[in-house]
């Protein structure tokens, strides 16, 4: 598990787009199993590994949901803002950061890690119980398949780009 999720657009000439809730709920799922094992990782180097590979992960799926989910929803009906998730996305980036210049499994980094699971799994609660209905209420099926299908090309291009900072 301990790698960024990676979708590779080669195998997806003969498969129809997902529903963009399914590939939220299944980042989602990636994350907090990644959150659920990291404090049993022994080893430091391999815990820090593991650190920036869910921190990447969270940035570039927090980057293509703004890009793609949020602003959808505001487009669709006035009301519905989504400020407070940006505000949240930015604040587990912030701890992710911070926790990168600790040392993995020192008291510090294990308190961080504590709020940072809390706060994701807040975050995904509240997506997965309010914004997963808004959509269903706004758009129909082809439209959610489109979403979805927008939300995995820009996954796909910030990834290549991530993948490109590091080489």
């Amino acid at each position: 598990m301990g790698s960024v999720p990676f979708h590779d657009p080669a195998n997806d000439s003969h498969i129809a787009p997902e529903d963009i809730r399914d590939q939220l709920r299944k980042d989602h799922q990636w994350a907090l199993a990644e959150l659920e094992s990291l404090p049993r990782e022994e080893d430091e180097r391999a815990g820090m590994a593991r650190l920036r590979a869910l921190r990447q992960a969270w940035v570039i799926h927090a980057l293509a949901e703004e890009s793609v989910v949020y602003r959808a929803l505001e487009s669709s009906h006035s009301s519905e803002r989504a400020d407070e998730r940006f505000v949240e996305h930015e604040l587990v980036g912030d701890l992710f950061s911070k926790m990168e210049r600790l040392r993995a499994g020192s008291l510090e980094w294990t308190a961080r890690l504590k709020v940072v699971s809390d706060l994701i799994r807040r975050h995904i609660a509240s997506e997965e119980n309010d914004m997963f209905v808004r959509l269903g209420r706004h758009f129909d099926e082809a439209a959610l398949r489109e979403m979805g299908e927008r939300f995995r090309l820009a996954h796909d291009k910030l990834m290549l780009l991530e993948s490109a900072k590091a080489a």
